[in-house]
C-alpha cells in the first residue's frame, strides 16, 4: 500500500483497539476470531474494536475474506 497512515501507538484510547493493532502489527493478516481468541477479548468488544479501526481506515478485509489486516503503520 502506497500512503500509509502512520498511528502512534500511546495515542490509541481504546485498550481493546490498541490490542487488535499491536497483534496484528506483530502477526500480520489474521482471522477475527483468532484475534480474539488470542488475546483474550470478548468477542463483543472485539467487534466493537475491529468496525471502530476499519472505519478509521487502520485496519481493513483482506479481498472478501474473515481475514483482516492492518493498513498504517506503528510509531
Amino acid at each position: 500500500m502506497a500512503n500509509k497512515k502512520t498511528i502512534e501507538l500511546q495515542n490509541v484510547k481504546n485498550p481493546f483497539e490498541k490490542k487488535i493493532i499491536t497483534f496484528l502489527d506483530k502477526n500480520g493478516k489474521c482471522i477475527y476470531g483468532e484475534i480474539f481468541r488470542e488475546l483474550k477479548i470478548p468477542t463483543a468488544k472485539g467487534q466493537e474494536a475491529m468496525y471502530s479501526l476499519i472505519s478509521k481506515g487502520l485496519v481493513q478485509h483482506v479481498d472478501k475474506t474473515s481475514f483482516v489486516e492492518l493498513t498504517a503503520n506503528i510509531k
